[in-house]
């Protein structure tokens, strides 16, 4: 009974609020934003507003820089008569000593977790639902609720018959279904407090979410927590949700300068309060390791009609570990490679801010991390993962693509940077380890026989991934 709630309380609020939801901190003991993440210059959206963060730094004094000898920048040019790859890149290598092992399991939401989360960007508020139960009769919509739907149904038959197309929607038995509805829906919403209490039993997997909404100066707040870890499937979500915006944020990276301008949200500011909310939700070893304009997605109830909404700007944190930023890139490690592999998607910490506040948290498959040895791990010289990259660049992508003589694909590659990344052996999803790992970030422009250039220039999006200890290729979008 309780599961069906469950699906019935999220399509209902999903249908009244036109959301969608589609698959997709510093203390002072540790380094600062500033203090840790170059941008990638050349690339105005990174920064947002051209601004600077300095620390893992360009190839300087220190041990990692001297072990592996990498240029300031990396620059080449190769190509098949597929694939052509042009590098002019910035060499980012963090300042620290060097890279350990270090082990990495799944673990799931606290009550701990939840409550300092709701302390800070909830003020502790208690949470609050439509008592389903009680608003059956309406499928737990308001009167007034109704009414707006059957007005926006009428009004879209109107025009599908003034049109003259056929239509796929039977507004005539949709009118109806709400109709009926109506005789039974309140002119107020019932409401029922919902304890804020976090549990996880692999035996009761339906039991295993909180879900809810939090007023906080005015304004409402969807608040969803699930712990949904099992040896076939994770995906460990927090996330909260203002009322102002509909849906989730994504990132529209053809749309970044005109979002930009419609924002009118100042950058230094949000990003500090991010930081600052962050460091008081007790997240003292993440630091902030990619930011970017985001646009969030709708769709129109009944006919399903994707809109673009608000726009807001995304900070998204990730795990420093003995001074070194676990690389954030675009990829979350959702992919599979068959029906017999499981998902192990990679942490997220991620903030999103326009220019009224906050309007979205969401915290993804928190990790546990065990330090496994002191010693600092082998790195092979950049002179090797250059010639890797310069082999292995051009074979992976003209197997992808291998479509015919008319059919090319360009790379510009403008940053390399070195970092951890969590990894796992293919089968073994329970475990993984942070390993150090070259990306090589950059644009990819396919040109399709016949028809016009696509430009892909998606935020923070590595183009190949190889093991700096071994010089293995990684897959992002496995894992592995």
């Amino acid at each position: 009974m309780r599961e069906n709630m469950k699906e019935i309380k999220l399509a209902a609020w999903c249908i009244a609020t036109g959301m969608v939801i589609m698959m997709a901190g510093c203390a002072s003991d540790m380094h600062t934003q500033e203090e840790i993440v170059v941008p990638r210059q050349e690339d105005s959206r990174q920064t947002g507003e051209g601004e600077t963060n300095t620390g893992v730094q360009q190839v300087t004094d220190g041990t990692i820089a001297e072990l592996v000898q990498a240029p300031e920048r990396y620059t080449w040019e190769g190509g098949s008569g597929i694939v052509s790859i042009k590098a002019d890149a910035a060499v980012v290598i963090p300042k620290a000593d060097g890279f350990k092992t270090y082990k990495v399991t799944s673990r799931v939401f606290t009550q701990e977790d939840y409550d300092r989360v709701n302390e800070v960007l909830l003020k502790g508020a208690f949470l609050w639902d439509r008592d389903y139960e009680e608003m059956a009769q309406s499928n737990g919509f308001t009167l007034e609720e109704v009414e707006n739907i059957i007005a926006l149904l009428e009004k879209q038959r109107a025009e599908a018959e003034k049109s003259g197309a056929a239509s796929e929607v039977n507004y005539d038995a949709q009118i109806n279904n709400w109709s009926a509805l109506a005789k039974g829906a309140p002119k107020e919403a019932i409401l029922t407090e919902v304890p804020g209490i976090v549990s996880y039993s692999r035996t009761k997997e339906g039991e295993n979410f909180l879900s809810g909404n939090a007023t906080v100066d005015g304004e409402d707040f969807f608040v969803y927590l699930d712990n949904n870890l099992s040896d076939t499937w994770r995906w460990i979500s927090f996330q909260i949700r203002c009322s102002r915006v509909n849906s989730n944020f994504y990132n529209f990276y053809d749309q970044q300068e005109g979002i930009a301008q419609a924002a009118e949200i100042n950058i230094e500011s949000v990003r500090q309060r991010a930081k600052e909310a962050v460091e008081a939700m007790g997240f003292t070893d993440f630091a902030v390791s990619g930011e970017e304009y985001v646009q969030a997605v709708s769709v129109e109830e009944i006919k399903g009609d994707v809109h673009t909404d608000a726009v807001g700007y995304a900070f998204n944190f990730t795990r420093v570990i003995d001074g070194i930023p676990v690389t954030y890139t675009a990829s979350e490690g959702t992919s599979l490679e068959n029906d017999d592999t499981v998902p192990w998607p990679y942490e997220r910490l991620e903030l999103v801010y326009d220019k009224e506040g906050l309007t979205s948290f969401n915290w993804m498959n928190p990790y546990q991390v065990e330090k496994v040895s002191d010693e600092y791990v082998f790195l092979l010289p950049f002179s090797e993962i250059q010639d890797i990259f310069e082999e292995m660049a051009l074979k992976k992508y003209e197997d992808i693509y291998d479509g015919g003589e008319n059919m090319k694909l360009d790379f510009l590659i403008d940053e390399v940077r070195l970092g951890y990344m969590r990894v796992f052996e293919k089968g073994n999803p329970m475990e993984g380890e942070m390993v150090p790992v070259w990306d090589f970030f950059g644009t990819e422009i396919f040109y399709p026989e016949g028809k016009e250039a696509m430009v892909n220039n998606t935020s923070y999006a590595s183009r190949l991934t190889i093991n700096a200890m071994d010089g293995t290729i990684i897959e992002r979008d496995l894992g592995y």
